[in-house]
């Protein structure tokens, strides 16, 4: 991910619009773990949500984010004396992993390829890897193909009169909306 595609001036919005959501990635990470939990890592942390799921399950945790206020808000709002979040690329980091996660950040690197290999050489022997992204090829407007399924969730929100379904239709369809890699 490139410095200038950081969530920098977005943290609070982005975390707020996780704490009123459900996180379908936090349900399904203790169902994928491997056996030996000695050391994971998030790769792209944001607010550290995932990380505090695996620290219930390692020993270890290491949660980066290129984003300092990202960091920063994760290590305000979800400490644990086994999560180290660090202000970090994917590709700047090293070592070995019983588990090596990313959920939502692969899909703003240029260079996907490079990436994925790196995140290969990330996983210990007998360890495993858990990537949650988008799938799909940037449509030519954005806004158009994700406000469409930001408005379905916004209709059915307000039919099941969740009193925050307007806040939630503000905040997912920000500004980072623009933040893909191309």
């Amino acid at each position: 991910m490139e410095r200038d595609q950081s969530f920098d001036h977005l943290a609070e919005r982005y975390d707020r619009l996780g704490e009123l959501t459900a996180d379908h990635v936090a349900d399904w990470l203790p169902t994928v773990l491997p056996d030996r939990r000695r050391r994971a890592i998030d790769l792209g942390c944001g607010a550290g949500r995932h990380a505090l799921v695996l620290a219930d399950y390692f020993d270890q945790v290491d949660a980066i984010d290129l984003s300092g206020p990202m960091i920063r808000l994760a290590r305000h709002k979800r400490p644990r004396s086994n999560i180290t979040y660090l202000e970090s690329g994917i590709l700047e980091m090293s070592g070995q992993y019983d588990f090596v996660t990313s959920s939502a950040t692969l899909h703003h690197v240029a260079d996907l390829s490079a990436v994925l290999r790196h995140i290969r050489s990330l996983v210990a022997v007998g360890g495993c890897a858990a990537i949650a992204d988008t799938v799909s090829p940037r449509p030519a407007n954005p806004h158009w193909w994700l406000y469409g399924g930001e408005v379905r969730k916004l209709v059915r929100n307000l039919i099941h009169r969740n009193p925050n379904a307007w806040e939630i239709f503000g905040l997912a369809t920000g500004d980072w909306l623009d933040r893909s890699a191309r």
